[in-house]
């Protein structure tokens, strides 16, 4: 039914959800990789994804996968689409594999490492028989990446795609102030609020003539002066700015919950403008 890795490693499976840490479909899931392949190595990337945000789930993947090692398979199910027309793919890069539905979640992926093959597959001899249509992610794509994980092709196991759905990212830009505008993807389990605002774009933005202190950043009728570079630079309890470790402008709290301080019902509709003076050339 299927090869074996010749004695290798199994490659990891990491699993990409918005399913909730707490949740008990995560245990199910690899219940059913372990069952196919009992070798399997299994990495939770994140399950708190906010509830069906395919755009959020896709900026934490995007960010993620060049981080694992060659040959590990995403497992993703971030799915409102679930027992719809979307499709189920199996995708592959240079380096990577990608079990996911087609609803634009590889996005942020295929900008930076190009699929070099995308096949569709369906239930059959490599998934298990579906009982209802709510639970994909147990029985048809947690097996899909369990056999991708023993060894077992792409091809064997659907048909090539030419195409997928792809959603492109939110980006900031330069509003009629020449201010940059830009809003918040994502809100860690501290309460920091990761814009999709890069230190690039800024520095794109002024041209290269920036200051961090002298910039200041606008958001639920709050303002913050200057931009850090770790945490303990902020005053307690207080709103501070700083380009984070993946590159993005954060807005976060010393000690303290950002997210929360702002009272804010979600994150969707935070926009965060920065502007400044330039420094002398």
């Amino acid at each position: 039914m299927h090869e074996r890795n010749n004695g290798k490693e199994s490659p990891v499976i990491a699993l990409l959800t918005d399913f909730g840490w707490s949740s008990w479909y995560i245990g199910v899931m690899k219940g059913v990789v372990c069952s196919i392949n009992p070798s399997a190595r299994i990495i939770d990337l994140c399950h708190n994804v906010s509830l069906h945000d395919v755009r959020e789930g896709g900026f934490i993947l995007g960010n993620s996968f060049g981080y694992f090692p060659e040959g590990t398979i995403f497992l993703c199910i971030v799915d409102p689409g679930v027992g719809g027309k979307r499709r189920n793919l199996i995708a592959e890069t240079g380096r990577h594999y990608f079990v996911a539905p087609d609803n634009g979640i590889l996005s942020s992926v295929f900008e930076k490492e190009p699929a070099s093959s995308v096949f569709e597959f369906s239930p059959g001899e490599y998934t298990l028989a579906p009982h209802g249509s709510t639970f994909h992610g147990r029985d048809l794509f947690a097996p899909i990446a369990a056999h991708l994980s023993l060894g077992v092709p792409p091809a064997a196991m659907g048909t090539e795609v030419k195409s997928v759905l792809t959603v492109p990212a939110v980006m900031p830009y330069l509003n009629r102030n020449r201010d940059v505008s830009g809003r918040a993807v994502y809100v860690d389990t501290f309460g920091n609020i990761i814009t999709n605002i890069s230190e690039e774009f800024i520095d794109s933005a002024f041209a290269g003539r920036w200051s961090p202190e002298k910039l200041t950043i606008r958001l639920s009728g709050r303002s913050i002066r200057g931009i850090q570079r770790y945490y303990e630079q902020g005053e307690s309890g207080e709103l501070m700015a700083l380009i984070n470790s993946w590159g993005y402008l954060e807005i976060a709290v010393n000690r303290g919950n950002a997210f929360q301080s702002l009272g804010l019902p979600e994150k969707r509709s935070l926009e965060i403008i920065v502007s400044g003076e330039y420094s002398a050339g």
